[in-house]
């Protein structure tokens, strides 16, 4: 009887601690996001969108509203390491036109500042494109 209440009281002990550790991570401690994306396609005028996001709370303007600005801010925090660096030097890229798609994301997450330019004008910048997505708007044609 006795092993039975200590199996019992570990239990109830692991999932405290599992409840503390939900809790943690429920947006207390994620880094702010002020963004603002300039995007344009086949030359076109350029269409300008902003999120904003502080622990729970996101909004998004432009073409980022019809995303959905929760959505926007998680993806941006994952990304914030790959859009806060320049892309590397002489990577080797296929030639390939992936679309005339430009976009540029400037602010701030969190302490990183970003200033990330991309396009579809070689297999590099096609990727990197790509992995921006839904922050900036899926290519015509695109999967």
């Amino acid at each position: 009887m006795i092993a039975h209440r200590g199996i019992r009281a570990a239990a109830r002990l692991i999932g405290a601690g599992a409840v503390v550790a939900a809790l943690a991570g429920a947006g207390g401690n994620e880094p702010s996001v002020r963004l603002t994306v300039s995007f344009t396609r086949d030359g076109g005028a350029a269409q300008v969108a902003h999120l904003r996001c502080s622990g729970t709370r996101a909004t998004a303007d432009g073409f980022l509203r019809r995303v959905g600005a929760a959505r926007v801010c998680r993806h941006a925090r994952r990304i914030a390491a790959f859009l806060a660096r320049r892309p590397a030097r002489g990577r080797a890229c296929t030639e390939i036109f992936g679309g005339s798609e430009r976009a540029r994301v400037t602010g701030r997450i969190g302490t990183r500042r970003i200033d990330r330019r991309l396009a579809r004008t070689d297999g590099c910048r096609i990727a990197d494109y790509d992995r921006v997505v839904p922050l900036v708007p899926r290519p015509r044609g695109g999967p």
